[in-house]
């Protein structure tokens, strides 16, 4: 199984890729993280020299790059999102672009390349409100 994880520098998804990677010693894990405020390598420390797991820095809005890591992933977990209100006010277009072009282009690439499964987590700046 072959998993490309976006978003995966961040607190959550670094969880999630170390969790995949214990659990699943037949999956192999392909890491995209911009290495915004949200992400950091030291989250990702315990797992960078496995051999399963490859990380790459840039942007789910890159079209280019996305379907250049796309090609024979079974699975998409997209973590990557801008959260934070505070933020979501000041820079809208900054979460305009990322939370809904970015996630647009992963979309996209992976109905191209006929990913099984595409699992989308993000934030309340995109879902709203619980009330």
């Amino acid at each position: 199984m072959k998993l490309l994880i976006t978003g995966g520098a961040g607190f959550i998804g670094s969880n999630f890729v170390q969790y995949i990677l214990e659990k699943h010693p037949d999956y192999e894990v392909v890491d995209l993280d911009a290495l915004t405020y949200a992400g950091s390598l030291d989250n990702l420390k315990e797992v960078m020299d496995n051999p399963r797991h490859k990380f790459v820095q840039g942007r789910i809005e890159d079209g280019e790059l996305v379907d250049k890591l796309m090609p024979g992933m079974d699975v998409v977990v997209n973590f990557a999102a801008e959260s934070h209100v505070d933020r979501s006010i000041v820079e809208p277009q900054v979460f305009i672009k990322t939370n809904v072009m970015g996630t647009q282009v992963l979309l996209d690439a992976a109905l191209r390349h006929k990913v099984k499964l595409f699992y989308q987590i993000s934030t309340d700046e995109v879902y709203g409100a619980l009330r």
